[in-house]
């Protein structure tokens, strides 16, 4: 059957084969879900509560969510999903194996409590971790006052003085991002960041000021948020908001070895979305990116229905 015969009890996890599992529980694995919940398929999802964005309070360029907090998003789509008989396990993913079961089961999901999971295809939707420039304090204060993402957070500190801490490739470029949303701008040139001299007159000519020094500490005020920076030449600047670059680091070792669905691996069964594999979707795009999974997936499944009933099979 392509649906539900009854609702299923969280019992009954382990001894179910699924039409699909959903590993993570953030904006796109929820999309993801929800729509294979209302597609009538039978859909897990497992989930162990650490959402990339847990360090921040407020949501911003989410349509129709402006300034709601990311736990209430979560909380929302995991009662919608919920609502359409999906169920969801508190479990952390160990290894991710493709099988070919003689009962149609495509992929093997084993979790690090013990527990396996059978599923016809699986979405992976686990996120990133961002690893921050080493600088004492400044991952106290990440989502309070530091930030990655200028479209996320810049509005809120428009025309008060903001810093850039380079880190990486381009980060003079984020520094002329950020000047849509403040003169007062600049840019802490810190580690082995190296500033070309182009690059330096560009910033220069368009009031955006460098400061060579070198950052020795990110100062906290006292409402737990962002001060400002002590340089390593004893200066301290005030500052509203710190914008950097992190590492993005997905968090999918689990997937070692195994083919993901793309142009390589067109039959592959595990799809991967959101910040899984694109650490530039933030929430609006993870949510876009889990929908048109959903519908990938179903899709899929579909032709396996129409496959093995014309080879006269049933298949659940």
């Amino acid at each position: 059957m392509t649906h539900q015969d009854a609702p299923l009890r969280a019992a009954d996890t382990e001894a179910q084969l699924w039409d699909a599992v959903v590993i993570g529980a953030g904006p796109a694995g929820l999309s993801t879900a929800l729509t294979l919940t209302r597609g009538r398929r039978r859909v897990l999802v497992i989930d162990h509560g650490v959402p990339r964005n847990r360090f921040t309070d407020h949501m911003h360029g989410v349509l129709g969510h402006e300034g709601l907090a990311p736990g209430e998003l979560r909380r929302i789509g995991r009662a919608e999903v919920e609502a359409h008989e999906g169920i969801f396990e508190d479990a952390q993913v160990a290894s991710v194996d493709s099988v070919a079961d003689d009962d149609g089961t495509r992929v093997r999901i084993a979790t690090t409590d013990g527990r396996t999971f059978r599923a016809r295809a699986v979405v992976v939707a686990t996120g990133l971790r961002d690893e921050l420039p080493n600088v004492p304090g400044l991952r106290a204060l990440w989502g309070r006052g530091v930030y990655a993402c200028p479209f996320c957070d810049g509005y809120e500190h428009r025309d008060r003085p903001i810093a850039v801490l380079a880190n990486g490739d381009h980060s003079d470029m984020k520094a002329h991002l950020l000047r849509q949303w403040s003169a007062d701008l600049v840019l802490l040139v810190n580690g082995s960041f190296a500033l070309g001299e182009v690059e330096a007159r560009a910033l220069t000519a368009l009031g955006i000021r460098i400061e060579r020094s070198g950052v020795d500490e990110v100062i906290a005020g006292d409402d737990d948020r962002v001060r400002g920076v002590r340089l390593a030449n004893g200066t301290e600047l005030e500052l509203e908001a710190i914008f950097t670059n992190p590492a993005f680091v997905p968090l999918t070792d689990f997937l070692d070895g195994v083919e993901v669905r793309g142009p390589e691996h067109p039959d592959a069964r595990v799809w991967v979305v959101g910040n899984a594999g694109d650490p530039r979707a933030n929430v609006p795009v993870s949510i876009g990116q889990g929908a048109t999974a959903g519908g990938d997936v179903a899709f899929a499944l579909l032709m396996d229905e129409i496959a093995a009933a014309t080879a006269g099979e049933k298949r659940p």
